[in-house]
């Protein structure tokens, strides 16, 4: 059997649930840490911490058992007769399956040989204070449960039961300024909306038939070709939730890649202050964005290889035997040459096969260029859902102009459309449609400031197509202005000229040129 625990443990076990509990009015791990050590203390299997929510339901709001997070199901299993008997009675109940005391009639089922729960508040209690059940249950029939446990519990359920309330509500207050500022936000583009454009098709069915399993995508494509949006919709339209994406940063230091995908325990390492959650655990169940995968480094590498395969990872100053698991689908892209760093040895080519079960590349804007009208009003359907805005027939042929280069693609088209669409609402506050004359040049051109022209996305060929279409647009203006010119001075060359400031000769000779003969209608002073 058990031994029966020492008062002096018990209570030492309790200051350390003090001591963890500090930080946690903003951090939910604190809470995790405590019920650890609360499980730990009084010899139990499982620890769960439930809130009552006004409407009548009841929410698990923290669930461990040695030393990991219960899953669903595991959730799920546990004594409801002890429950019910603490919410009738605002009293601790112990339920048992051996030694003849009461017993629920599904726990020999569940497999508890012991249950203990007691009340986040008592009968006397204020109706503002907390409502609900702090639980613990033992699988081991010699386990050893008295009123030591009890009155332990009792002396930290009010405060872990606050502390968890308090993250409840501060969530619920989020999603509340998230639903208030869905209004003026734009809205994330569906799957179905990203894919429906006929040169989406080549990737449509890859996609469209990888939802529904577990294997991981790679995303391919160019800077600002929506990589990124099309792994949110991926991931919304398989339903793994929730989403976490990592911004995976160039960092040689090993310890703060780690800590970021994996987390770490306190003191895990100078200025490890305190836990930290990290972001594969954070998306356990869900969807986990890599963005910029060849950005970590070689050791980095290695650890997210061990994880692909095992699901299984440790936390920077983890020191338990059995590591931690986290069930996520791993949607990975990039911008770089992949396989220039395969070849290069700068990214493991095992690595990339663990990743790249599903690949997606996703096209530039400039080979998609009859896309882009219907783009760019889905855009705007997104920025302002309220206003049925449209382009007209001038600009829709502006944006599909081959001499566009679209070096920052779908990036550079919502930024183009954005400033459209401001200069349209300061000329006119009821305007719904844009037009050549919202778009400024500048706003076209084939790089950014921050990013140097790709000449070598076009061929000579086409660069000079460009310029011969250049040039006779050019020309059709030179001409019509000095045609006006010429009539403006009734005709004599020779004023036309001193007002150009060019030669009487050169002129005539432009003007010849051009179609425009100076012994029609032209003359001397």
């Amino acid at each position: 059997m058990q031994p029966k625990p020492d008062p002096s443990a018990i209570w030492a076990a309790a200051r350390k649930v003090l001591g963890r509990l500090a930080h946690a009015w903003s951090d939910c791990a604190p809470i995790d840490d405590a019920l650890d050590l609360v499980v730990e203390a009084v010899g139990a299997d499982r620890g769960l911490l439930i809130l009552s929510l006004p409407h009548g339901s009841d929410v698990v709001v923290h669930a461990r058992g040695e030393g990991r997070a219960l899953s669903a199901v595991e959730r799920e299993e546990i004594s409801r007769t002890v429950l019910r008997e603490v919410r009738k009675t605002r009293k601790p109940a112990v339920f048992s399956d051996v030694r003849g005391g009461p017993a629920d009639g599904s726990m020999a089922v569940l497999g508890i040989a012991h249950a203990l729960a007691v009340p986040l508040r008592d009968r006397d209690a204020s109706s503002s204070s907390v409502d609900g059940v702090l639980y613990v249950d033992w699988r081991r029939v010699d386990a050893f449960v008295d009123e030591m446990h009890v009155e332990f519990l009792e002396s930290l359920a009010g405060l872990l039961g606050a502390l968890a309330a308090h993250h409840v509500r501060l969530a619920q207050a989020q999603e509340q300024l998230r639903d208030a500022r869905a209004v003026d936000a734009p809205t994330e583009a569906t799957l179905e909306e990203l894919l429906m454009p006929a040169t989406m098709a080549s990737i449509r069915g890859e996609i469209e038939s990888s939802l529904e399993g577990n294997a991981s995508i790679f995303i391919l494509g160019e800077s600002g070709t929506g990589k990124t949006l099309l792994a949110h919709a991926i991931a919304q339209a398989s339903h793994r939730r929730p989403i976490v994406r990592a911004m995976l940063g160039s960092s040689d230091d090993l310890n703060t890649v780690t800590s970021e995908l994996f987390g770490h325990e306190r003191g895990a390492y100078s200025g490890a202050v305190a836990k930290r959650v990290g972001l594969v655990e954070l998306a356990n169940g869900g969807t986990l964005i890599l963005d910029e995968v060849l950005n970590l480094s070689p050791n980095a590498q290695k650890l997210l290889l061990d994880f692909t395969q095992f699901r299984t990872y440790r936390p920077l100053g983890w020191d338990r035997a059995e590591p931690k698991r986290s069930d996520v689908r791993i949607v990975a892209a990039t911008n770089g040459d992949l396989e220039a760093a395969m070849r290069d040895g700068r990214f493991r080519e095992d690595l990339y096969y663990r990743l790249a079960t599903v690949t997606i590349h996703v096209p530039p804007l400039r080979e998609r260029r009859a896309d882009i009208p219907q783009i760019a009003e889905s855009y705007l359907r997104r920025l302002d859902p309220s206003t049925p805005w449209t382009l007209d027939l001038a600009l829709r042929r502006r944006l599909v102009a081959d001499d566009l280069g679209w070096s920052g693609n779908m990036r550079q088209l919502e930024r183009v459309i954005l400033r459209a669409r401001d200069r349209a609402r300061s000329r006119d506050p009821q305007a719904d449609e844009l037009s050549l004359e919202h778009v400024e040049p500048r706003d076209l051109g084939t790089a950014s400031r921050t990013e140097a022209p790709r000449s070598s996305q076009r061929s000579s060929a086409d660069r000079w197509a460009v310029v011969q279409r250049e040039r006779a647009l050019l020309e059709t203006t030179e001409r019509e202005v000095l045609a006006q010119l010429v009539a403006e001075h009734g005709g004599v060359i020779s004023k036309v000229a001193r007002a150009v400031s060019l030669p009487r000769s050169t002129l005539v000779s432009r003007l010849e040129t051009l179609g425009l003969d100076p012994r029609r209608g032209g003359r001397d002073e």
